[in-house]
């Protein structure tokens, strides 16, 4: 007897356990004259032994997964379409990828111009109105604190609502608070200017949280085997945005004042709207279900990755109002600080699509975000520099120390919703538009809660402790995040013996093998 099989772009893990693009055929009984003589010889206990071999080894390749696929493939052409996690990975992008990005890249940009806008003359108006410093900073906050609020919300619903309507009614939302920005300097008195802006503002980032989720939901949905390198330039796209926006807003402003800058940008944000409703395939309101929040934090890898989510956006967040007087020391003037600041976000940008592509290549998400945590804990050290190191205060140390850090916050930023939206399918959760729109609503919400406390602990930490001691203890969170990342990955992988099963495969591997066992077995006693 003679039993062959056939598997098509099986790679099987430390486990065991293959690919999802594992594609098992039946097994084939082949019996000649002489192999019957010899097993009509045989007791049956030694047949029924080689059937319980089989149907293990059977085990042994089937994927708990495997009907993705053919769900998939149910949802008619329009889904059939869409690129899947289960596809083999591939050069060229269809055209259903091309125009999403556009769409999706030309948003973004335009949405972080619009947002950014009022950053180099709205302190001044808020000022000249009675607002303290205080209020001024509570102002840029809220934005933040309502998309850490709203983003899991709408990574919840976005399966139901669609994410092409959630990505466009976010802009419509956030481009038209853009415009009506623009005349709260006609407010009577200061009580109504400062609840206008609060309002305004907190409506900005409920509609901004809407657009980032359904954009990091539309992205890890369309390129599968490429969330990373797709994430990571639609992050340099916004670190595009908002480099232009202040620099175009102070223009704007020099020329016609307060309303300008937000009703052209705005004004701009609202003409792509219509654009991008025609190049942007839907996503969602068919057959979709929505994710679950709690099976997704019940994953003790989504909280880690969380954790170094919020350490880089701290760290990004934490140079904000602490950075410029620190270079001040150094003897740089305005223009030379502008530069210092932009060459910082272009760095990040580049750094960002290069770590990506290093993170959809590798697949080793973890190290990078453990040599980026690393990274960050040498770069803050010198950008003080340290009062413990005994080194000089100069240019090329401070500005060396800054380029350590667009790269090393890009290595702790840029893998983690890949690896997030890995672990969750190792986990055994589907990898289609609901587990997508949970994790960019965590992801997102997350990355604004660091961005919200960021300046806040970097002002605190400096007026507190001195800049110097400031940046030494931002240096010892970086080492916290990298000590909690390697001890989870010990632990993870068993002290180097494979990556741990979950309960919910075990589970599902002990159920194949009884449907598995009884066919094959049925096969060999006739």
């Amino acid at each position: 007897m003679r039993i062959s099989g056939k598997m098509d772009g099986c790679q099987t893990s430390e486990e065991g356990i293959p690919s999802p693009t594992c594609i098992i055929h039946a097994p084939e009984i082949h019996t000649d004259k002489s192999e019957a003589d010899i097993l009509e010889a045989q007791p049956k206990s030694s047949v029924s032994q080689v059937g319980n071999h089989l149907a293990e080894v059977a085990v042994q390749v089937a994927s708990p997964t495997s009907s993705i696929n053919k769900d998939a493939n149910e949802d008619g052409p329009e889904s059939s379409a869409l690129p899947t996690g289960n596809s083999e990975e591939s050069t060229k992008f269809t055209l259903y990828q091309k125009m999403t990005f556009v769409s999706i890249t030309i948003a973004t940009m335009a949405d972080v111009a619009a947002f950014s806008i009022m950053t180099p003359f709205f302190p001044i108006e808020a000022e000249s109105r009675g607002l303290s410093s205080v209020t001024v900073g509570f102002t840029f906050s809220i934005f933040s604190l309502a998309s850490f609020v709203f983003s899991p919300i709408f990574g919840k619903i976005l399966p139901v609502v669609g994410a092409r309507f959630m990505f466009l009614a976010g802009s419509f939302v956030s481009a038209g608070c853009c415009i009506l920005f623009g005349f709260i300097d006609e407010m009577p008195t200061q009580t109504t200017f400062t609840v206008f802006c609060m309002v305004l503002r907190v409506v900005t980032g409920i509609g901004a949280s809407a657009s980032m989720t359904a954009s990091a939901a539309i992205i890890a949905y369309a390129f599968p085997n490429n969330v990373g390198l797709a994430s990571s330039v639609n992050e340099m796209v916004a670190g595009v945005g908002s480099m232009i926006g202040p620099a175009i807003g102070g223009l704007l402003y020099s020329a016609g004042g307060f309303k300008l800058p937000f009703i052209v940008l705005g004004a701009v944000d609202l003409c792509f709207i219509p654009i991008n409703y025609f190049l942007m395939p839907e996503h969602g309101t068919k057959n979709e279900k929505m994710g679950s929040l709690f099976q997704l934090l019940r994953i003790p890898a989504i909280w880690v990755t969380m954790t170094c989510v919020l350490q880089g956006s701290i760290a990004m967040g934490f140079l904000d109002p602490t950075l410029s007087p620190h270079l001040k020391e150094l003897k740089l003037n305005i223009d030379e600080i502008g530069f210092v600041f932009l060459g910082f976000s272009a760095l990040y940008a580049i750094s960002a699509v290069i770590f990506g592509y290093l993170a959809d290549k590798t697949k080793a998400t973890r190290i990078i975000m453990v040599l980026g945590s690393y990274g960050g804990c040498i770069s803050f050290l010198l950008l003080g520099p340290s009062p413990y190191l005994n080194l000089p205060f100069t240019t090329p140390i401070v500005l060396s120390s800054l380029v350590i850090g667009c790269s090393t916050i890009a290595m702790i930023v840029m893998p983690s919703f890949l690896d997030m939206l890995n672990s969750a399918k190792w986990y055994g959760i589907p990898n289609d538009l609901g587990l997508n729109g949970m994790i960019s609503g965590l992801w997102t919400g997350v990355f604004s809660l660091g961005s919200m406390l960021g300046p806040i602990i970097g002002g605190s930490l400096k007026q507190g402790f001195g800049f110097g001691k400031a940046t030494t203890l931002l240096a010892g969170s970086c080492i916290f995040t990298m000590l909690v990342l390697c001890f989870f990955g010990v632990w993870e992988y068993r002290c180097g013996k494979g990556k741990r099963i979950p309960s919910s495969r075990r589970i599902s591997l002990h159920s194949s093998t009884d449907e598995e066992r009884s066919p094959l077995l049925d096969g060999i006693n006739t």
